[in-house]
C-alpha cells in the first residue's frame, strides 16, 4: 500500500478517506503535514449536554441527527479526516437537508482561506467564478503546499453549498467562511478559526456548521503534547472559554494505516467496538458519554491518527502511555468500521468486506461537481 507524503518539518498527520463505489467502501490513504498540534492543558472543555439516540445509523440518518442537533447547541464541530469521500458525502447530506438552511446560516472551513473570502462568496452566491479564481480560496492557506485541499473532495462541497443557495431566496442563503489565515493574516491557524466563529456567528447570535481536521476540536490532550506551539490549543477549546456548552464536536472513529515507520502504542480492537452496537450498519454515529464507549482510550481507538515525526525514532503516536478516553475527547464519534478482513486493491486503496454500508437516500446525488464558467 502506497502514501501520499510531504516532507515533514515538525509533525505528521496522517489522514485518510472513504469512498463509496456500488455499494462497498474504497479507503483512499495519504500522509500529510501541518504544524497545528496544540499546547498542552491538564483540563479538558467539558462535554456538550445534548440529547442524541444511541445509535444513528446511515449517512441520511445522521445527517438528520446532526441537523436536529442545532436546536440544542450553536456549533456542530463536524470533524474529517482529510480526503474521505464518506466524510465528505456526510456533511453535503447535511447541507442539503431541507431544514439546515432554516436553522443554520454559516459555515466554517478548513480548507478556505480568510483573504479570499471575497472570491468564495461570489462563488457561494452563484455568480461566475472561473476554476483558477476559485482554486484560490485554497490554495492560499497555510496548508496548500500538502496538496491535501486539491483533492475535488473540497470543491464538491463548495459547489453543494452553491447549489442549496440557488433554491433559497437571498437573505435565507447559507454562507460559508474560510477559517485558515491567508497571505497577509499573521494570526495562528486556529485563532483565525475561532475571530471567524466569534465574529460571524456568535456574535450576530447565529448557529454554525465548522469543518476542520478533527485534531482541531479534541477537547483535551494528554499532558506533555508539544506545549511550545503557543496558543492553538484547540478550536473547541478556545470557544469553550467565552461560549461554555454551545459545541457539539463529532470525530470520525475507524481503521485507518499508519505512517511508514510508525508503530501504534496499542492495536484498535475494533471488534470490541462493534460488539458494543447493536447495528451493523456504517457509519454510525454514536454518542461518547454511553458506555462503554465512553471508557474506551484514545491511545487505543485515535493513537492512529495523530503521531509525532520530530524525533530521531520515527513517527510516534500523540497518544502513547495516555488513559484519556473517548468521553473526554468529543461528544460523539462517526464510526466507519475497523474490519480486519480487507483486500489490498489499487495503490492507496482498500476495500472492505462484508461490512454493510447505507448508502445516501435512492436516486439522490450526494456530491455535486463545481462547473465552471
Amino acid at each position: 500500500m502506497s502514501f501520499r507524503s510531504v516532507a515533514a518539518k515538525n509533525l505528521g498527520l496522517r489522514m485518510a478517506g472513504v469512498m463509496t463505489f456500488a455499494g462497498a467502501a474504497l479507503v483512499l490513504v495519504s500522509l500529510t503535514n501541518e504544524s497545528f498540534i496544540r499546547a498542552q492543558s491538564p483540563r479538558s472543555a467539558a462535554p456538550a449536554n445534548l440529547r442524541l439516540p444511541d445509535e444513528t445509523a446511515g449517512v441520511d440518518a445522521i445527517a438528520r441527527t446532526l441537523v436536529s442537533a442545532f436546536d440544542q447547541v450553536d456549533i456542530v464541530a463536524l470533524g474529517e479526516t482529510h480526503v474521505w469521500r464518506l466524510d465528505t458525502d456526510l456533511r453535503i447530506a447535511v447541507v442539503r437537508h431541507p431544514d439546515f438552511a432554516k436553522k443554520v446560516r454559516s459555515i466554517v472551513v478548513e480548507f478556505g482561506s480568510t483573504t479570499e473570502q471575497s472570491t468564495l462568496d461570489r462563488y457561494i452566491r452563484g455568480e461566475n467564478v472561473s476554476r483558477a479564481q476559485l482554486e484560490k480560496v485554497w490554495k492560499t492557506t497555510t496548508q496548500a503546499a500538502n496538496g491535501v485541499w486539491d483533492s475535488p473532495v473540497y470543491a464538491e462541497f463548495f459547489a453543494a453549498v452553491r447549489d442549496v443557495n440557488s433554491k433559497l431566496p437571498a437573505d435565507a442563503r447559507v454562507r460559508v467562511f474560510g477559517g485558515d489565515p491567508g497571505p497577509g493574516d499573521n494570526r495562528s491557524r486556529e485563532t483565525a478559526a475561532v475571530s471567524v466563529l466569534k465574529e460571524q456567528v456568535f456574535q450576530k447570535h447565529g448557529k454554525a456548521l465548522v469543518i476542520y481536521g478533527a485534531a482541531h476540536f479534541y477537547r483535551t490532550m494528554p499532558e506533555g503534547y508539544l506545549s511550545s506551539v503557543g496558543q492553538d490549543i484547540g478550536i473547541v477549546r478556545m470557544l469553550e472559554i467565552d461560549y461554555p456548552g454551545r459545541t457539539f464536536v463529532v470525530i470520525p472513529i475507524g481503521r485507518l494505516d499508519i505512517p511508514p515507520g510508525a508503530t501504534l502504542p496499542v492495536n484498535p480492537d475494533y471488534q470490541k467496538f462493534d460488539r458494543a452496537l447493536k447495528t451493523q450498519v456504517r457509519p454510525v454515529l454514536v454518542p461518547l458519554q454511553r458506555l462503554p464507549f465512553r471508557d474506551y482510550t484514545a491511545e487505543e481507538f485515535l493513537g492512529n491518527g495523530v503521531f509525532s515525526c520530530r524525533g530521531p525514532g520515527g513517527c510516534v503516536s500523540m497518544f502513547k502511555g495516555s488513559s484519556l478516553t473517548l468521553g473526554q475527547m468529543a461528544d460523539a464519534c462517526v464510526y466507519v468500521g475497523g474490519r480486519a478482513d480487507v483486500d489490498s486493491k489499487a495503490s492507496g486503496s482498500i476495500l472492505f468486506r462484508n461490512v454493510k454500508i447505507e448508502p445516501a437516500e435512492k436516486g439522490r446525488r450526494l456530491n455535486s461537481r463545481p462547473t465552471w464558467p
